[in-house]
């Protein structure tokens, strides 16, 4: 299976986020604990895909207050644990999303400025329950700046950090499995074959 960003440990938080300027929620989109949500008409025109020194990445075109949600996380939900690919977030109950651009690209750092969360939402259609997929802001956000969150992959997927935080780990990994991803880099180098 390949791995991908996990967010079974999302969907806690503890406070609500705010509403960016503009948008408001629409009474029929509820939490499960009663609580509002966006619409799915918010995925954000107040963000673009630029270059980076990565590839692309997601800049903010407006200014963010922390906690707010910045846009909603579309895509394909699939139903496939053999699935998988470098955009792919684990949504739990065996589904896994596959984002479509803006949020597809945004990039790891080990000091990020943004989380996927996800709410459980009965919709205006049915009553049932539907798991929808959050871009939140951890930090006040100036406009150019790029979008980022901690991949926490696991030690089994980890691969070297480029994103320059001031705290990076030097690995894409979980901060917990970081001595995990340091001791399998020293056991590939020293049974790699010379050459």
């Amino acid at each position: 299976m390949s791995e991908y960003l996990d967010l079974r440990r999302a969907g806690k938080r503890t406070r609500k986020p705010r509403m960016p300027n503009g948008l408001s929620a629409q009474a029929s989109d509820t939490t499960d604990d009663g609580g509002e949500v966006p619409s799915r008409t918010v995925s954000s025109p107040n963000v673009r895909v630029g270059r980076t020194h990565v590839g692309k990445g997601v800049f903010a075109r407006r200014r963010y207050q922390a906690d707010t949600i910045i846009g909603e996380i579309e895509g394909d939900v699939i139903h496939d644990a053999e699935y998988g690919s470098e955009y792919c977030l684990d949504i739990g109950d065996g589904s896994i999303l596959e984002p479509a651009a803006p949020f597809r690209y945004v990039n790891h750092s080990c000091q990020p400025n943004c989380e996927f969360d996800y709410f459980d939402l009965k919709t205006s259609e049915s009553s049932a329950i539907c798991r929808r997929v959050f871009l939140i802001s951890l930090v006040k956000i100036e406009p150019g700046t790029q979008l980022t969150i901690d991949y926490n992959w696991p030690a089994s997927a980890a691969i070297p950090c480029r994103c320059h935080a001031e705290c990076c780990r030097g690995w894409i990994v979980r901060a917990e499995q970081l001595s995990i991803a340091r001791a399998n880099a020293r056991l590939r180098a020293q049974t790699a074959w010379p050459g």
